[in-house]
């Protein structure tokens, strides 16, 4: 394995973008997944919670947007410079973060850049797979996102227990470390490209296409090109809502049937550990299945984790709820990527898989500042009904789009 790594540089990239996607989701935990137990011991309401969460989710939908045109129309950095400057970024914002005290603004304020920088990666993350793919090293996307939810299931248990019996700081602690690991992670990859020669002459996936228009932009053609797939998108917004509620508000959801935060710490790190399986052998999923099946089989285990989460009356009922995450969240998060690459031409293809994530991101905003009010107004089971609902609206509206598109590149 050792003789391996030296070696082959295909080897050596994988195990990076693997320890990458690992470093990444652990910051996930620490800056968004544990953020509503962070900031509720701060002494922040549920509400002004959902608010600090959509702020970031709405911020984080500009910031991609304008940082996307930027890289588009430059020749002078790519996709490896953004990550770089977003953990460095990162780094400045947790280590701040964990001068603060109680509910002041600079605690609001440190979790509000934290959460809005991790959100903004994702997609880019995503897209430097493909970035790497395009200089002739295969990689295998599963397997790194399945290395990002065990690494998720380690700092789930390990920052939820530090928390119950130290502090909340843990979270902005731990996190702080782990931006570290991200941008070394980051400038190791850069220096193994540079020095195999590919960096300067690889494709650039933020490049527009010389046939790619300024007018191909706009919101309109985009629709208008991909009628099924934008109706698809309105599907994810609404089954990713219950999805959301869940993850964002777990504190909550989980103190509701006389959980804390250890429970919290546990009932995210169930949930990542039963991803890996559907992560890990994804590539032979869709060989056996086609990507639209796989996901129209992901959202609808999206209502069955809700549908159980909102009739669960103790934390082990909750548990139980969490194990329907191996066939929501671990399915769709590869499929959609994958869906995008089958679907879109090369010139669309970073744009639709942007789509992606800003219909993630929608929902995610709509979700936390709804979420946070109906809890305050009518509490946590209410919500969770609620949800399952408009998660039922989605199932009904994805899967109709999904077997209409037209698997042919345009």
């Amino acid at each position: 394995m050792l003789e391996q790594f030296k070696t082959s540089l295909n080897y050596r990239v994988n195990l990076l973008y693997i320890g990458l996607q690992g470093m990444y989701w652990m910051m996930v935990c620490c800056c968004v997944s544990l953020g509503s137990a962070y900031l509720s011991n701060r002494g922040y309401s549920t509400f002004s919670i959902g608010v600090l969460f959509a702020m970031a989710y709405l911020l984080a939908t500009l910031v991609q947007q304008i940082v996307s045109v930027v890289t588009d129309s430059s020749a002078e950095f790519d996709v490896l410079d953004v990550l770089a400057v977003f953990g460095v970024v990162l780094v400045i914002t947790l280590f701040i973060s964990l001068f603060t005290h109680g509910n002041s603004f600079l605690t609001g304020f440190t979790f509000l850049m934290a959460a809005l920088v991790v959100t903004v990666i994702q997609p880019f993350l995503n897209a430097l797979n493909f970035y790497i793919e395009r200089m002739g090293i295969e990689m295998n996307y599963g397997v790194a996102r399945a290395s990002g939810s065990f690494c998720f299931f380690i700092m789930s248990l390990v920052a939820g227990f530090f928390m119950k019996i130290i502090s909340e700081k843990t979270a902005p602690f731990l996190g702080f470390f782990t931006a570290i690991g991200f941008t070394l992670f980051i400038v190791w990859i850069f220096r193994e490209l540079k020095e195999a020669g590919l960096r300067n002459n690889s494709y650039d996936p933020f490049e527009r296409d010389s046939s790619d228009s300024f007018q191909s932009l706009y919101f309109g053609n985009f629709i208008e090109e991909h009628k099924m797939f934008f109706l698809y998108l309105i599907g994810l917004v609404c089954f990713y809502f219950g999805h959301v509620i869940v993850n964002n508000f777990m504190y909550q959801i989980s103190v509701n049937v006389g959980g804390d935060e250890g429970t919290n710490g546990g009932l995210l790190a169930l949930q990542a550990i039963v991803e890996l399986p559907a992560m890990i052998f994804f590539n032979r999923l869709k060989e056996r299945f086609n990507t639209k099946l796989l996901l129209g089989v992901s959202s609808v285990f999206y209502f069955v984790k809700i549908y159980f989460t909102a009739i669960a009356t103790s934390v082990a009922m909750l548990y139980f709820s969490m194990i329907f995450q191996a066939f929501a969240f671990a399915i769709f998060i590869p499929a959609s990527v994958h869906l995008v690459d089958e679907i879109m031409s090369k010139q669309d293809a970073v744009k639709g898989q942007a789509f992606v994530t800003m219909a993630m991101t929608l929902s995610s905003l709509i979700a936390s500042i709804f979420g946070g009010l109906i809890i305050n107004i009518f509490g946590v089971t209410a919500t969770l009904w609620l949800s399952t609902f408009i998660t039922v609206v989605g199932v009904a509206i994805s899967i109709y789009a999904l077997f209409r598109i037209n698997t042919q590149k345009v």
